[in-house]
């Protein structure tokens, strides 16, 4: 019986670490608001992250530019050429299809992201990130979100031209 239950202890300790493993490979942000609990319970019970106006995780907030929509999209093709993930426009529309390969196990999890205008000079780039397998990602999918809009940050405040961006057919990804 004593070895039964050091056999499940040691079991137990084991899938803790694999979570605890993956939780910070993804760098997820636990203490962050809304807090530990809910953050918890989100990274292991969901395998989508999306930006919307009223998430529950703060950094998925529908990121808007005060950039034209040109501006954004360029930004967004060379923000996924720089994180190296498997992307490609669809033609004439503003929407991407990405594939990402997390660091720990090499799941492949499905990011798309769509630019829209937003009125005059205004852009919105709305994102979404989905595991392919599993019901908990450890926040992988929302690491996606969160490194995809910063990296269109950083991006836009360079103020790297389009040419510079990869923007187009020179990005050899359309």
């Amino acid at each position: 019986m004593r070895v039964l239950a050091a056999a499940l202890a040691l079991l137990v300790l084991a899938a803790a670490g694999l979570v605890l493993g993956g939780l910070l490979a993804n760098r997820a942000p636990l203490l962050d608001p809304p807090g530990l609990a809910t953050r918890l319970r989100v990274y292991l019970t969901t395998h989508v992250a999306e930006t919307s106006q009223s998430p529950t995780l703060p950094e998925l907030t529908t990121p808007e530019y005060a950039v034209p929509v040109e501006d954004l999209l360029a930004a967004v093709e060379a923000a996924l050429a720089s994180l190296g993930w498997e992307w490609r426009r669809a033609p004439d529309s503003g929407d991407y299809q990405a594939v990402v390969t997390t660091p720990v196990w090499r799941f492949r999890d499905d990011v798309s992201a769509r630019v829209t205008d937003a009125g005059p000079g205004r852009s919105r780039l709305d994102v979404r990130s989905a595991s392919r397998v599993g019901r908990g990602d450890l926040g992988a999918n929302a690491r996606h979100v969160i490194d995809l809009s910063a990296e269109v940050r950083r991006w836009l405040m360079t103020g790297a031209d389009s040419s510079a961006m990869g923007h187009g057919a020179a990005s050899g990804r359309e």
